[in-house]
């Protein structure tokens, strides 16, 4: 019988491993290796290591588990998770069963990109979502913003303080607003209603967008808010309480509604970073621990 079984291996689920390993508690961490982030030329916003391309992040971090000999690692997808009585059996992929006191869920997103010609080579190398995580490298250049509803607005503004270079594209998908224009026109954000036809392209940067009506515009980055689901269902299988924007709700400590159940990474946080997905994953490894001692004890 394991203590842990952590579903999901990067950044959240690998922090929680570290923390885990360190307390002698016996875990395998489960994962298919295709983190979600796999796409992206580099990871900024985590202190020390602003810039790393994410593989080589999670090659450090595969690194250093290797000290720690309760901590395993699955090369697999975990296919099912059966809560017991007082413990849970996970299925993989390869047909094996894991049996351990509890399951630390960290299998993140998946991102749905819009039907836009050209876009898919060009997803985290210039086509991006989060201003946070790449918006300084595109600072001062042309930027436009695509959005089919009125996210998009909270999306361009926040990319002003970026550039002065912006246009936001509609493609006829919604009707903004007298006052959302005029605040547009004010930051000098120009609007562009046409339908895209094609994103146009060198290599794996972005040159220009062209729409269905022959005009282009020129641009050096396209931000998206791209449609993001569970990459499983286990969250709402197991039963945990999970929020309108679908985030699965946790304490600080990681716990779900449901006892030894917890959750780490984008999958419980509103905002998507990889430091914020380290700093829940290790709080939810200590989370985890506490609850182990307190049974253990109890």
């Amino acid at each position: 019988m394991l203590d842990v079984v952590i579903v999901g291996g990067s950044s959240a689920g690998l922090s929680a491993a570290l923390v885990l390993g360190r307390s002698l508690r016996e875990i395998v961490v489960i994962d298919d290796q295709k983190p979600c982030n796999r796409f992206s030329h580099a990871s900024h916003g985590f202190l020390t290591r602003d810039g790393i391309q994410p593989s080589e992040l999670l090659r450090i971090a595969s690194e250093q588990l290797q000290h720690y000999p309760t901590v395993a690692r699955k090369t697999a997808t975990a296919q099912h998770i059966q809560k017991r009585d007082s413990d849970f059996e996970i299925t993989a992929s390869d047909g094996s069963k894991l049996q351990a006191r509890m399951v630390l869920l960290a299998t993140g997103l998946r991102d749905e990109l819009p039907s836009l010609a050209g876009i898919e080579g060009l997803w985290g190398k210039s086509v991006f979502h989060c201003p946070y995580c790449d918006g300084y490298e595109v600072r001062g250049k042309a930027i436009a913003v695509y959005g089919e509803d009125e996210t998009a607005l909270h999306q361009v503004m926040m990319l002003r303080n970026w550039t002065d270079n912006l246009t936001l594209c509609t493609a006829g998908r919604w009707e903004l607003t007298v006052a959302q224009r005029t605040r547009l026109a004010r930051s000098g954000i120009e609007v562009v209603e046409q339908p895209i036809a094609a994103l146009e392209s060198a290599d794996t940067q972005i040159q220009a967008i062209r729409f269905i009506d022959g005009t282009s515009l020129d641009c050096d980055a396209f931000f998206i808010r791209p449609k993001t689901t569970h990459r499983t269902t286990f969250a709402h299988d197991l039963g945990c309480t999970v929020d309108a924007h679908n985030v699965v709700q946790v304490d600080l400590r990681g716990r779900t509604s449901v006892e030894g159940v917890y959750a780490a990474g984008d999958l419980s946080s509103p905002m998507r970073s990889v430091a914020i997905a380290v700093a829940q994953g290790a709080a939810a490894g200590y989370g985890i621990n506490a609850d182990l001692i307190d049974r253990d004890f109890s």
